[in-house]
């Protein structure tokens, strides 16, 4: 009897310790981000990269970056490839590849996927999109309360202000929309010429067009022109005038290597595209998000917004900085509400484009 006891005890005992050191003993979570292209463009994918970096050395989870590179035609095998392995999530990003993706997606019904930057319709997906509109109201608000600050780079009496976007599409014309309702939202009289460039990486065209924007009377321009943004960084280092760049913090990612070139860099419309990472992996981890479902990030979960780094503390007043903090929390709580791309014609987006003309 004592033995059987003893035995009880012994069992009692591994089982507590297991409870204890579950957590240590189990596999960790897995998660594999497919890049559709290559690191290194200062946005997206490098934004991207950030956050699975982020899972691993805070959340422990066990991680792979696969970079696919620019042959779309392979990128199939890749997505097949990862979902015949042992991956708790598997990751890929950007509207072009999202049809490929869920078309994989619904041939592993046992995987799980996150597709970020559009919307699912697949159950065991989760589909993570960003308010670019929110962010680009706070970049719109940004440029036009500059406009009223004595700077020997702003024409006070040049009420004109500058878009250019990478391609005329839904994506970019959302940072466009709250762009133009952030500047209205100061100041109604302000005008915004645009432009797109028309490619996502044509360097030497965004620099020529963005040159022109500012040549035409454009005193600070905002640039959701994706890995074509070296361009307008150049020409506003060029021209001497600022800008707003977009995606990622272009100011700390090229300060060390060339503060010159980045001198004009009022801020960065953030997407927090690696923010949105570890929101939505800890979110599956921990039970609060749901597969099936679409999530759209914004300003209240802290996935887009404004680089608050040294240039922008540097450059653009405390009581500036002040106020778009109070316009931020204003849009958060529903007292501001700004209009998307998304739900709008094509009509209507050139309808608020050009209605600001000069």
């Amino acid at each position: 009897m004592k033995k059987l006891v003893t035995l009880f005890v012994l069992i009692a005992v591994a089982a507590a310790c297991l409870a204890i050191t579950g957590s240590a003993l189990a596999d960790p979570f897995k998660v594999v981000y497919l890049v559709n292209g290559n690191l290194g463009d200062k946005g997206f994918y490098d934004s991207c990269a950030e956050g699975v970096k982020k899972l691993s050395e805070e959340y422990g989870v066990e991680t792979k970056i696969i970079e696919m590179g620019r042959d779309e035609a392979a990128y199939e095998s890749y997505f097949r490839d990862v979902s015949e392995q042992d991956w708790d999530v598997i990751i890929a990003a950007t509207w072009s590849v999202l049809e490929q993706f869920e078309e994989v997606a619904q041939d592993y019904p046992d995987q799980h996927y996150i597709f970020l930057d559009g919307n699912i319709g697949t159950p065991n997906m989760i589909g993570i999109t960003y308010k670019s509109n929110h962010t680009g109201f706070m970049a719109g608000a940004l440029a036009a309360l500059m406009l009223d600050v004595d700077d020997p780079k702003i024409n006070k009496d040049n009420r004109t202000l500058g878009f250019i976007g990478s391609v005329d599409t839904t994506n970019i014309n959302d940072f466009m929309i709250g762009y133009a309702e952030g500047i209205k939202y100061i100041d109604p009289t302000i005008h915004m010429l645009s432009a797109y460039v028309g490619s996502f990486e044509d360097v030497a065209t965004c620099l020529e067009m963005t040159t022109q924007l500012y040549n035409q009377g454009a005193e600070i321009v905002y640039t959701p022109t994706s890995q074509s943004q070296l361009g307008a960084v150049t020409a506003s280092s060029d021209v001497d005038k600022y800008m707003i760049t977009c995606d990622t913090d272009v100011y700390e990612q090229m300060v060390d290597a060339d503060a010159n070139l980045v001198r004009n860099l009022l801020s960065s419309s953030l997407k927090k595209a690696g923010e949105s990472i570890v929101y939505a992996v800890t979110g599956v981890m921990d039970g609060t998000l749901e597969w099936g479902e679409n999530y759209d990030l914004g300003l209240a979960t802290d996935t887009v917004g404004l680089a608050n780094d040294a240039n922008y503390q540097a450059l653009v007043p405390e009581e500036i900085r002040t106020r778009l903090e109070e316009i931020a929390q204003d849009v958060i709580d529903g007292k501001i509400e700004v209009s998307s791309a998304y739900v709008m014609t094509a009509e209507e987006v050139a309808a608020v484009r050009d209605g600001m003309k000069p």
